[in-house]
């Protein structure tokens, strides 16, 4: 049945790649929103071996915009749903699910059982680790996170720049850390592009920078990161095309879209947070919104 699932694949791949999108391994962390359109897609795409982490369960909220959210689904776990789905796209498909959150000092080893890495959790500080550890172990890994109204897909290679240098993280700071740092109000109103681009109100990027507000999203921008990061996916795994690779991104916005590139200021800035003065620069930027501004457009 494969061949007929995915004839019309073959009008664009050879029978060699498809075989290559069929064998190859995806490792996806968060079924939810991004996660959750990504196996669907890889799915309809023919690829059939899967590593899917999730502790969540489908709330009222997440009906907005996460593509297995239904009212019959709610209250169960994300992993569970979508698994069952891809089953209904290919009863071929071999899946290892674990309905649970991955834990920091599993990354290593989950890494490992993939061909590429796809962090899409909640948890931001565990991807940007996931990310970075995966560049050392040589494994592609997949950024892709929207904001608001804003898209970004990149692929993490060997040869790329850490995800922690190109988002303006501290330079490779161990999980326990960067989860605090991450948490501060003062650091999160670095995220100023979060309201230019990603088109928040000021409230809730101020509910955001306290604490008390999730992020913003809209169904649109969460869809189209997925099915970008998909591709980037297939293009990985099939051989076919060359992937958007960090520093170079895709930026999807309401009224454009692009291939941009992460600053070498993002990179620097980075890295200087290893030092003292550097720690202390963001909280100090974050209690002058006309300098955020005018850093944010710096370093973009």
């Amino acid at each position: 049945m494969y061949e007929q699932f995915f004839e019309r694949n073959y009008g664009i791949l050879t029978p060699e790649e498809q075989e290559r999108v069929r064998n190859a391994t995806v490792v996806i962390i968060g079924c939810g929103g991004v996660g959750g359109v990504i196996a669907l897609a890889l799915a309809r795409s023919g690829l059939e071996h899967y590593v899917l982490y999730e502790h969540d369960i489908y709330q009222p909220s997440n009906m907005n915009r996460q593509i297995a959210c239904f009212s019959d689904t709610l209250g169960k776990n994300k992993a569970e749903v979508i698994a069952d789905e891809l089953y209904k796209i290919n009863p071929e498909v071999d899946i290892n699910l674990f309905n649970q959150a991955l834990k920091p000092d599993e990354i290593s080893e989950v890494i490992q059982q993939g061909d590429v890495v796809l962090p899409a959790a909640d948890e931001w500080a565990l991807s940007i680790v996931m990310l970075d550890t995966a560049k050392d172990m040589g494994v592609p890994g997949i950024l892709a996170y929207p904001v608001g109204a804003l898209a970004r897909v990149s692929v993490f290679m060997p040869e790329s720049p850490y995800a922690s240098e190109c988002l303006v993280m501290p330079y490779r700071m161990p999980y326990d850390d960067l989860k605090v740092f991450m948490a501060d109000p003062d650091n999160r109103r670095i995220l100023q592009y979060y309201r230019t681009v990603g088109a928040w109100t000021q409230d809730w990027f101020d509910g955001f920078c306290g604490g008390k507000l999730p992020h913003a999203q809209l169904c649109a921008p969460v869809w189209v990161t997925g099915a970008l990061a998909a591709m980037e996916i297939i293009k990985l795994v099939s051989g076919k095309w060359k992937p958007v690779i960090a520093p170079r991104y895709w930026q999807i916005t309401p009224t454009s879209a692009r291939i941009a590139k992460f600053s070498l200021a993002r990179r620097l800035l980075s890295r200087s947070t290893q030092r003292p003065w550097g720690k202390a620069l963001l909280p100090a930027l974050a209690k002058r919104p006309w300098l955020v501004n005018l850093f944010t457009r710096a370093i973009r």
